[in-house]
């Protein structure tokens, strides 16, 4: 009797590293070529596929929405099963997620559109009055806020490219890649980078109270896929 009880025991333990009871609810934006919603409805980009390649690693089940930024946001900030992805890691944010990465380097950049002032060599260059474009609770655009820049906000990006090619913006404040996407999308072969002046790194952020051992298992993972070559693969696209 004992013997079969220390047997379920046992099953029980195994089955509990390869079973996660509640799906972890993963959240992400429309920021290409990172995440995007492809046709078809599925959501899609490179850190996308990085995301789902750790969590069949880490063998927990999980569900992908994508969402408002700000919104998704402050869903990882107050909901314990909640990850957030591709997500600025600065010292702001460091101690409200528990972080898996880095996935991705995102480097940022001032724009300049056919109407924007001329000559700028430092961040100094775009102080008030100048107005930037920046995306709602983007971090290149709270970096700016939170040094005096003087930052028009708003919660669609490709909108900026618009205002700056009319010159209702003096510059954009953008990450490289993004922008990238955005400025070909457009054909706003006017609009062009002045000033690059940051480099972080994204990453998958997680609430600090994720249930059980997910945090460690999806840590294990990523750390796996370093070792085998598989995020350098995604990365280039091999």
């Amino acid at each position: 009797m004992n013997k079969g009880r220390r047997a379920l025991g046992a099953l029980a333990c195994m089955l509990s590293l390869t079973v996660h009871a509640d799906p972890v609810r993963v959240l992400t934006e429309d920021d290409p070529p990172f995440n995007l919603r492809e046709a078809g409805g599925q959501i899609g980009g490179v850190a996308t596929d990085m995301v789902r390649d750790i969590f069949q690693r880490a063998r927990l089940p999980y569900t992908l929405e994508l969402l408002p930024w700000a919104r998704a946001y402050n869903l990882a900030l107050t909901e314990a099963d909640v990850c957030l992805y591709a997500t600025t890691r600065n010292a702001e944010r460091e101690k409200r997620f528990l972080w898996i990465g880095p996935l991705l380097v995102n480097a940022w950049a001032i724009y300049a559109g056919p109407h924007s002032p001329d000559r700028v060599r430092t961040l100094d260059d775009v102080r008030p009055p100048a107005v930037i474009g920046g995306y709602l609770g983007d971090a290149v655009a709270q970096y700016l806020v939170d040094r005096g820049y003087r930052v028009q906000q708003i919660n669609d990006d490709a909108r900026n490219v618009q205002l700056l090619a009319l010159g209702r913006i003096d510059y954009w404040a953008s990450g490289v890649y993004h922008a990238n996407y955005l400025l070909a999308k457009s054909q706003q072969t006017a609009i062009h980078p002045v000033l690059q002046f940051n480099v972080t790194d994204l990453y998958l952020a997680c609430n600090p109270q994720l249930p059980g051992t997910a945090f460690a298992r999806l840590r294990q993972a990523f750390s796996a896929m370093q070792r085998d070559g598989t995020l350098d693969r995604i990365r280039h696209h091999d």
